[in-house]
């Protein structure tokens, strides 16, 4: 995945500001569902028993998840840390400890039933509205939704360990008139759209207009390329039939000269030989304006195509000669 470009519309779509609160509630929620974390601690009571991270490489994404439980009265804390992997790039961790507010946040979030336990899946009457869909989506793309870069193949993927919501993720598109395909992938499941419209159509529906006009552009400009290369391959092939048939004619009118027929032809033939032997490269509509006034294509082909039969004439003259001659020969 084009790493650069994951990280651009990520930043992208965090910097999204949502009207209403139900939008941002939606968006936070996709985010939460796709990097958070819930954690249940043994041995302790009251809001240490319970906790929720975010942890995002994004730091708008931080901010928004931080105000946003902040605004319900869920307090928490936000820390920096650096990935173990190679890149060990600057991770943004949001930590809530369980409080009462907090535990209300996530079953507004759909992440906890009415009972307080767990919902893998999606809650309906969060995404009821389409814009309230779309800030989910957003959330679901900044928390774990990557992409080749513009100029590879369109390929987008959200991927989760929670099976229940990448089934209704891929619901969800297909909701909105997207075509996704969902698949396991080293015990993940992977939700995931191919061509640039859809890509450029998800990322443009969630907010990261310039990512969707990137790969728009890459669109347009494969298809200028595609369509260069076309003409090109196409003149180059007039041109090489250009030049077969050239060389048949030179070959025909140097023939007819060897045999002495080219000055028994009629004046326009002659003409029309001495033109073509004059230029040699030119096509049948050059040669026509080559030819003067009066001279069109039509009638140059017209008379080349008769060289060549006459040359052709005159060499099946010579074989029955040939052929011929030894027969006489044997008869006398």
């Amino acid at each position: 995945m084009g790493t650069g470009f994951t990280r651009a519309f990520r930043e992208e779509l965090a910097r999204v500001e949502d009207r209403q609160s139900c939008c941002r509630m939606a968006a936070v929620a996709g985010l939460v569902h796709t990097a958070g974390t819930f954690l249940i601690k043994g041995g302790t009571a009251g809001d240490e028993r319970y906790e929720i991270r975010i942890a995002t490489t994004v730091p708008g994404a931080a901010k928004m998840v931080y105000s946003q439980f902040k605004a319900l009265g869920a307090e928490g804390e936000l820390m920096t840390r650096r990935e173990a992997r190679l890149q060990q790039r600057l991770v943004y961790e949001v930590r809530i400890k369980g409080s009462p507010a907090a535990l209300q946040a996530l079953n507004e979030m759909g992440v906890l039933s009415d009972s307080f336990e767990l919902d893998p899946g999606i809650s309906r009457r969060l995404v009821k509205e389409n814009c309230c869909r779309n800030a989910f989506v957003r959330g679901c793309l900044i928390g774990a939704g990557s992409a080749n870069s513009p100029q590879r193949e369109a390929h987008m993927e959200i991927v989760t360990s929670n099976q229940v919501l990448a089934a209704d993720l891929a619901k969800l598109l297909r909701e909105t008139r997207f075509h996704p395909g969902l698949r396991v992938r080293r015990g993940s499941y992977v939700v995931y759209l191919k061509g640039r419209d859809e890509v450029a159509g998800l990322l443009g529906l969630a907010g990261a207009h310039t990512a969707a006009l990137r790969v728009q552009e890459q669109a347009v400009l494969k298809e200028v390329r595609s369509r260069a290369n076309r003409v090109a391959n196409c003149d180059a092939a007039n041109m090489r039939r250009t030049g077969a048939a050239a060389s048949r004619q030179l070959e025909a009118i140097a023939a007819l000269e060897r045999s002495g027929r080219l000055a028994s032809l009629p004046a326009a033939l002659r003409e029309m030989a001495d033109l073509r032997v004059r230029h040699p490269y030119l096509n049948l509509s050059e040669l026509a304006e080559a030819g003067g006034e009066g001279l069109t294509r039509s009638a140059v082909n017209h008379r080349l195509r008769r060289l060549i039969e006459a040359a052709e004439r005159a060499g099946e003259k010579r074989a029955r000669d040939r052929i011929r001659g030894p027969r006489m020969a044997r008869s006398r």
